[in-house]
């Protein structure tokens, strides 16, 4: 059993009901918005094709993008969760490359699949995208609040900024190629290129131009 799957059944009745309705209604917004298009698929649709009402809906995402890109969401809600327990020694980078490689090998099994399909979809509906750039953004922020909290570090520190940029284009540079190999090598494949990304950056400061 994974951890997310413990974690889901350690949840009261009442929660795991409701993250019942959350993953219903992001797998019905996958495939109606691959099969209709994000535009031309209501509100309404979405409900009934999940078996909610329209009220359910509007308790579980703020608006209908936060339904479609729910599995990248779900990856960076659980990375925010990590950090913030995890005890922090040694390289920071090379710390918030561990809690991000433990984050990705804990969630469920199907997210891969899910995961997947979300981007896909991203790249295709200029809504969606404008939706994900603006979550990772906010994403951006809130990791490096609680980085430089746990760092002891001011408000202003650029370092935990950077250091959370770099992290997130690092897994966005090895998820890439993943999600359009249609995740070849599984899991297992995915955590390796964020390996080789992260690994990429000190040797990437230590590039010399000859001219």
């Amino acid at each position: 059993m994974t951890t997310q799957a413990r974690q889901d059944r350690s949840l009261p009745l009442r929660e795991r009901k409701k993250l019942r309705n959350r993953r219903a209604l992001a797998e019905a917004a996958l495939r109606l918005f691959a099969e209709k298009g994000f535009d031309n698929t209501t509100l309404e649709e979405l409900a009934e094709e999940a078996e909610v009402s329209k009220s359910t809906f509007s308790r579980i995402f703020e608006a209908k993008e936060a339904a479609g890109i729910e599995a990248e969401a779900e990856l960076w809600t659980a990375y925010l969760a990590t950090l913030a327990e995890r005890t922090l020694s040694g390289p920071v980078l090379g710390e918030l490359h561990a809690a991000l490689a433990e984050t990705v090998a804990a969630l469920d099994p199907g997210w891969d699949s899910r995961f997947i399909a979300t981007r896909l979809l991203i790249a295709a509906e200029p809504a969606l995208l404008r939706y994900s750039e603006w979550h990772r953004a906010r994403i951006r922020g809130q990791l490096a609040e609680t980085l430089a909290e746990r760092l002891g570090l001011g408000p202003d520190d650029l370092r935990p900024r950077l250091l959370v940029e770099l992290i997130m284009t690092a897994f966005s540079l090895s998820g890439r190629p993943w999600v359009y190999r249609d995740g070849k090598g599984g899991r297992e494949a995915l955590l390796d290129s964020l390996a080789d990304a992260v690994r990429a950056i000190p040797a990437s400061l230590d590039l010399r131009a000859s001219g």
